[in-house]
């Protein structure tokens, strides 16, 4: 009777044991891995196994911001691998919390690039779309000051507002959730165009303002890869 009792408890413990050590590994995995890699609605989504990866993309109005540092290969060469490394990781490491700040996602880094997006995962009325992104654009912006020990970095932005597919693109072996069409294209082109230190929008985005943030027009530009001239706005 006493070795069936002692292996009742054995058995007991194992699986006890067995349980804990699986939900500390689905807590480490949905709280320490998937939020590098997801925006932090969809990491709580699969938290609760509400998360599917196989899901259709669908299309949505979002507002996207590119941002990045100005003259970043220049400083790389001067300061040399591991001190740009450290650097790189401040900057992208603050632009990742001032988004968040805001309820933004952030959708990729690319070197020294950031894409931010507003109203995926997660639905956003397009005009506070945004003016949170540009609310978003200035604090980022403003933060630069306090970073780099010393460096003077300058950042510049782009943004725009439009119709996007949004969901997991890649295979089964690897894929990302991401926001692809014409309108991520033009925010990518207006940051390009834009002047350092600079915010520039879309005429979608700035429609979308409504006077809420003042404006300088920058007229009508010739983007790279895309047909017609855009209208573009500086915010002040």
């Amino acid at each position: 009777m006493a070795n069936m009792a002692a292996g009742i408890f054995l058995v007991f413990f194992a699986s006890n044991y067995a349980v804990n050590q699986t939900a500390k590994l689905h807590r480490y995995l949905t709280e320490s891995v998937l939020r590098r890699y997801l925006p932090p609605s969809l990491v709580e989504r699969a938290a609760h196994g509400e998360l599917r990866m196989d899901a259709e993309p669908e299309r949505r109005v979002v507002t996207v911001m590119f941002t990045d540092l100005v003259g970043f290969t220049s400083l790389s060469e001067r300061l040399g691998a591991e001190a740009v490394g450290r650097l790189l990781n401040q900057y992208l490491s603050t632009a990742a919390d001032v988004a968040h700040a805001h309820g933004a996602t952030v959708d990729k880094f690319v070197g020294d690039a950031v894409m931010i997006v507003f109203g995926a995962p997660d639905p956003l009325d397009p005009a506070e779309q945004a003016r949170r992104c540009v609310a978003l654009a200035r604090d980022l912006q403003a933060t630069l000051p306090s970073l780099g020990d010393g460096i003077r970095l300058v950042a510049r932005a782009g943004i725009n507002t439009g119709d996007a597919v949004v969901g997991n693109f890649g295979s089964l072996a690897r894929s990302d959730y991401t926001v692809i069409g014409p309108a991520v294209n033009i925010a990518a082109r207006l940051e390009t165009a834009s002047e350092p230190g600079r915010i520039l929008l879309g005429e979608s985005t700035a429609k979308l303002l409504d006077g809420a943030v003042p404006l300088e027009a920058a007229g009508e530009l010739r983007l790279k890869g895309v047909a017609a001239p855009v209208r573009a706005f500086y915010v002040k």
